[in-house]
């Protein structure tokens, strides 16, 4: 790996990484491949790392975007065994990976960081922390905090389902101890989580009630198993993986075309909602059921699900699909605008996450005390979703404005990791103490994100979690890949605030190294 990267003196910062998912590992991995940084420390809520592919675990659970690309560029995977894959062969490629970069011994398990403020006279973040095994609280001060938990962290689980007396779960929380033989069940929503838990489940349960607010467009999938001639030309034929990796990256950048609204790609958006149309048809005979798995909003405004298997799962005859709005809950009945009511055993909540949640009331305290949870409201600006003006050296991964309607966002990952990495090195190269996004570059990259989400589907109307309350795209990025890197490619010292370091900054701290951190001495 070559020497460390260090200041003038030759100290290194401290980084704190929040989230050991796909983001947390990145960030910890270019750490060390690319300034051989040893002084970070993975602080993870759960007691495994994978984040988003730990604690999804229902039935059916899988990527809706092809293995190859669903990887790292830098650990390629000879060995996925489908195209799409599953989520315990997902969280089993992060295992190893985290293994080959020892990461684990990074990690600390259980523990939870509940707030984080900056100390302007520090020019380092002070970290609140609680394990929740043990009950132990701490502190520990940081130079530099990377924030890996990524938008799909916080379950969506509307309050009227409180009052329902039997069994309940969201997707992302299943029970795996409840057997559901021969019970009646009801999925709650009608995205991704529930396109992929329906199929599984459809055959074992007596009774399925289907709720969905709105269709969703779906095109078809082929699954096909990847087999060993396959898996030997990717790892011993040079080029081969490299080459297919390609074809698949760009055949998703191509799919952008599908959610623009200009004129020049209307045939790329007819075709495509041509595919969903007759997939819809051809799968669902009975028209009256067609009519209410067909979307009354343009292809793309949500997110577009991939299934061949859904539609013939919604047709069984132990499936009724609702489209009445659930009014009341009362005891284990569902009761619908439409008068009808429904008494299941156990309800399956499939209703998403608080994706608008970025930041929580009081987690981040900024510089000048400032709540980045006011500061940001609705409307986040933030600088390509890394990193915020209230916030000096603090890097978000898959932050505002940064995750993707088309591709794979771990191309997004490593992009956003390589830029903060670009930015601590520019740190220790002109030893400074802090940097700090300006306001203005926040506001011309939101400025930008406004005027071109114009021209894209996923600002005409529908209801989905691209949008905050205002109707605004704040989740999504606006353009290719591709586009995302060109512009992140080098770090931009012109957008940000500079401080120098100096030692009177450091007086009061002690270099606690056995945890790899620092810990603050106070008054």
């Amino acid at each position: 790996m070559g020497l460390t990267k260090t200041y003038k003196d030759g100290a290194t910062p401290t980084v704190c990484i929040i989230g050991a998912g796909f983001s947390g590992m990145c960030a910890a991995i270019r750490l060390q491949t690319q300034l051989n940084l040893k002084t970070y420390i993975i602080f993870e809520l759960e007691p495994e790392l994978g984040g988003t592919w730990w604690s999804n675990t229902y039935p059916g659970c899988a990527c809706d975007v092809q293995s190859i690309i669903y990887q790292f560029s830098f650990e390629p995977n000879y060995e996925w065994s489908k195209t799409f894959a599953g989520q315990q062969e997902i969280w089993e490629y992060q295992r190893r990976v985290a293994n080959k970069y020892k990461l684990y011994e990074k990690i600390r398990f259980r523990t939870e960081i509940t707030r984080a403020e900056w100390y302007e006279n520090l020019q380092q973040w002070v970290l609140d922390w609680t394990n929740h095994n043990t009950g132990e609280t701490g502190q520990m001060n940081a130079d530099i905090v990377i924030s890996g938990t990524g938008p799909l962290r916080l379950p969506r689980i509307p309050k009227q389902f409180d009052d329902f007396e039997g069994p309940k779960w969201h997707t992302s929380q299943w029970n795996h101890d409840y057997d559901l033989t021969n019970k009646r069940i009801a999925v709650i929503g009608s995205g991704t989580s529930a396109i992929q838990v329906v199929p599984a489940i459809v055959d074992k349960v007596k009774k399925l009630e289907f709720y969905q607010r709105s269709a969703t467009w779906v095109i078809p999938r082929s699954n096909p198993n990847i087999g060993a001639f396959w898996k030997f030309l990717f790892k011993y034929v040079p080029f081969v993986h490299f080459i297919f990796y390609k074809l698949n990256y760009w055949s998703r950048e191509s799919t952008l075309s599908n959610f623009s609204t200009k004129w020049r790609d209307i045939f790329s958006r007819r075709f495509a909602m041509f595919i969903a149309w007759a997939h819809r048809y051809w799968q669902v005979r009975d028209k009256q059921l067609r009519t209410k798995l067909t979307p009354d909003y343009a292809l793309g405004c949500r997110r577009v699900a991939v299934s061949s298997d859904y539609y013939p799962a919604l047709s069984k005859k132990n499936v009724n699909v609702h489209t009445a709005t659930i009014t009341n809950v009362k005891g284990k009945t569902l009761m619908l605008s439409d008068g009808s009511r429904q008494e299941v055993d156990a309800l399956v909540l499939a209703t998403g996450f608080r994706v608008q949640d970025f930041v929580a009331e009081g987690f981040v305290i900024g510089k000048n005390k400032c709540d980045l949870f006011k500061a940001w409201g609705q409307a986040p600006k933030t600088y390509y979703g890394i990193a915020s003006a209230e916030a000096p050296n603090m890097f978000f991964i898959l932050g505002p404005n940064s995750v993707l309607g088309h591709n794979s966002v771990l191309f997004m990952i490593e992009t956003a990791c390589d830029y903060a990495v670009m930015a601590i090195s520019h740190m220790m190269d002109k030893d400074l103490s802090s940097i700090q996004v300006t306001p203005k570059a926040c506001k011309d990259f939101g400025d930008e994100v406004k005027e071109k989400m114009k021209g894209m589907v996923w600002s005409t109307k529908c209801t989905s979690w691209y949008k905050n309350e205002q109707d605004e795209i704040t989740a999504l990025w606006w353009s290719s890949c591709t586009y995302y890197w060109w512009r992140l490619r080098k770090f931009r010292p012109q957008h940000f605030l500079a401080v120098q370091r100096s030692k009177s900054a450091t007086v009061r701290d002690e270099l606690f190294r056995g945890r790899g951190g620092y810990r603050l001495l106070k008054e």
